[in-house]
């Protein structure tokens, strides 16, 4: 197994595993349709203004193998093979176990071990 091959394989395991570090996100489409993957999720309240001075600003981000959500038929690129996952929304529990609703604002895809990392903002 090349090392790439492995580090896809690794992602894979430590963003999808419940008893380490994953925890389940549920995501929805435009279309309404659904898919429930493991993945990573963090929430802060710090950020910094466009001076570069830290400020109490929500920040919420999920991280996961696009291949774990791939596999339950969630359908994650256009047409153009593009990450495609703007606007749909996503609900995943808090540290106080409580569900959150968010849509994703931005994608940032590595597209040589297969994570995406998704920005989040609140669902209005």
């Amino acid at each position: 197994m090349s090392l790439i091959a492995q580090a896809k394989a690794d992602i894979e395991q430590i963003t999808y595993n419940q008893n380490e570090f994953g925890v389940l996100i549920t995501f929805t489409a435009p279309d309404d349709s659904t898919a429930t993957v493991a993945g990573l999720h963090t929430k802060h309240h710090l950020g910094l203004d466009t001076d570069g001075n830290p400020v109490n600003s929500k920040n919420a981000h999920i991280s996961f193998s696009e291949k774990n959500l791939t596999d339950e038929g969630y359908v994650v690129r256009d047409a153009n093979s593009e990450v495609s996952l703007i606007g749909h929304r996503v609900s995943v529990n808090d540290s106080t176990g409580s569900p959150k609703e968010y849509i994703i604002r931005e994608t940032l895809p590595d597209e040589t071990i297969g994570l995406i990392v998704c920005i989040l903002g609140d669902l209005e």
